[in-house]
């Protein structure tokens, strides 16, 4: 029974990691979905500040709570890459909208927050607006990766404090 206890409490980094990342990623959809349901998905701020911090901020009280020893590398993988896929996911989903080469950087940026009608897969207006990707510009890009690095130095400041107490 001990044994089985045993093997039941403990948690590998990358089973820990990969929890994380669907937390994160089911925390994105979720707010992404909230938001269309509920008509807010044109108000691009609030949006685009809920997606900034919620889905990092749970995935870091995941981290905290399920491992008593969590090393930097893995509350940065757990954070930090998500953060960065996920850019880079909306970026090249962006560029195809817009039947956009992905090269063009700064073509794409502008596409996305000029938010004009896509040209590419969705026609319908309706279903446009419920895909609104315009919250994302480089205000949202740096201050989402500056939040996730500031998750990231939180949550090994209070590991390492109640490492210590």
């Amino acid at each position: 029974m001990q044994l089985q206890n045993e093997t039941i409490k403990e948690r590998t980094p990358i089973k820990g990691l990969l929890i994380d990342w669907l937390i994160i990623f089911g925390t994105y959809l979720f707010i992404r979905v909230f938001f269309a349901l509920f008509g807010l998905h044109q108000n691009i701020v609030i949006l685009g500040c809920c997606l900034a911090v919620l889905p990092y901020l749970l995935g870091a009280v995941y981290l905290q709570k399920s491992h008593k020893q969590c090393p930097l590398w893995l509350s940065a993988s757990a954070i930090l890459i998500p953060s960065i896929v996920e850019k880079i996911a909306i970026y090249l989903f962006g560029a195809y909208l817009y039947n956009l080469s992905p090269i063009n950087v700064l073509g794409v940026m502008e596409a996305i927050k000029s938010n004009a009608s896509y040209t590419n897969f969705i026609k319908n207006q309706s279903a446009q607006n419920l895909i609104n990707l315009s919250y994302l510009n480089w205000t949202y890009i740096l201050c989402s990766i500056a939040i996730s690095v500031l998750v990231i130095l939180l949550l090994n400041q209070t590991k390492q404090k109640s490492n210590k107490g």
